[in-house]
């Protein structure tokens, strides 16, 4: 049940800010996140461990995220933007991450599954603003590239990560 709202509570907050944006309602998934990230913690047995892996993981995704839009490589379009992103991508980073203190514990030992899940799925997400008109990429395949490359390595780095931390059920 625990990892059911986990992903119940992700996919809210990403539909908020991606349908937020999309509607015009730039702010939308910055309250939703908020509103999830806070009943995570409420919930979560080791906040140690949750605080650690979400900053470790959320802050290089977001500088990712940042270099992109720097490069004119991706670019999400927003009237309410903060550095790089809109403001809701501080939010929609922790937001993913906290499945990786509960939810992809599976892929511990599963390091080439991690690789294939990040190289398909992440650009994959990022692609879906495109039919919205909210994303666009400079050029197409140099993005999916650099994506593809970031999220097999953001998840193969995890798969390290999680190997080497606590045994999971002492999480």
């Amino acid at each position: 049940m625990r990892i059911f709202l986990i992903l119940l509570g992700f996919q809210l907050t990403w539909l908020a800010c991606v349908l937020g944006e999309y509607f015009n309602y730039p702010w939308l998934g910055i309250p939703v996140g908020l509103i999830y990230l806070i009943l995570f913690f409420l919930n979560v047995n080791n906040k140690k461990f949750a605080l650690k892996t979400i900053l470790i993981f959320s802050v290089p995704g977001y500088i990712f995220d940042s270099s992109m839009h720097a490069f004119n490589i991706y670019k999400i379009e927003s009237e309410l933007i903060i550095g790089f992103l809109p403001a809701w991508m501080i939010i929609l980073w922790p937001s993913f991450t906290t499945l990786f203190v509960d939810v992809l514990n599976f892929l511990k030992n599963r390091p080439k599954l991690s690789i294939f899940l990040g190289i398909i799925l992440g650009p994959g997400s990022y692609y879906s603003g495109v039919p919205l008109g909210i994303a666009n990429y400079a050029n197409l395949i140099l993005g999916l590239v650099f994506m593809a490359i970031f999220w097999g390595i953001l998840m193969f780095v995890y798969t390290i990560y999680i190997k080497n931390i606590k045994p999971i059920s002492d999480l």
